[in-house]
């Protein structure tokens, strides 16, 4: 079984990770492609963890700026527009669409809709919060209303699964030849 284990903040991820690791757990991290992250893996690494074990958000080859990214912009308007029509009604919130968020020529969906909830800061919008659109995704999932995802969304997400098996299997190589050598070593 994989057990998945959220960080809430970036500042935990080391901790967590090593928690894990120390408790049995074969730990595998997953990060976005910020600054900050890319120094989390040179902690871990630092920490004795594989680089093998941290897993960058990427698809086709390319670096995402975070998970939302794996969902298509459609998808994710839909469950942006979904949360805050009803919460910002009185402050003028209309439905955004793809080109909106587009238009703010930002690196990834977040940075666009941050971008976008800036722009209206004068109307009481206050701060663009991706959990509650993850709430509500993660809910719509649980209660099996998921026809807002696109197969390309959940296609996607298919190729961040098999890049997090692609790794378990590197890693499980990677520990069985270095058991095999001790093994070896020890009957010498």
């Amino acid at each position: 079984p994989l057990n998945v284990v959220a960080a809430y903040n970036k500042n935990s991820v080391l901790p967590l990770a090593i928690f894990y690791r120390n408790h049995g757990y074969r730990t595998f991290i997953l990060l976005d492609n910020s600054e900050e992250s890319k120094q989390i893996s040179a902690q871990l690494v630092s920490n004795e963890f594989s680089p093998i074990q941290t897993i960058f958000f990427e698809r086709e080859g390319k670096n995402l700026e975070s998970i939302e990214d794996y969902v298509v912009l459609e998808d994710y308007i839909h469950a942006v527009n979904q949360t805050y029509e009803i919460r910002l009604r009185k402050e003028g919130y209309s439905n955004l669409t793809s080109r909106d968020v587009t238009l703010k020529e930002k690196k990834g969906v977040l940075d666009n809709l941050k971008k976008i909830w800036e722009d209206h800061r004068d109307d009481d919008w206050g701060q663009f919060d991706n959990e509650e659109i993850t709430r509500y995704i993660c809910e719509k999932i649980t209660l099996e209303e998921t026809d807002f995802l696109s197969d390309k969304t959940k296609d996607q997400f298919r190729s961040l699964y098999r890049l997090i098996a692609e790794r378990i299997r590197q890693y499980q190589n990677v520990v069985t030849k270095s058991d095999l050598a001790k093994f070896q070593r020890a009957r010498v």
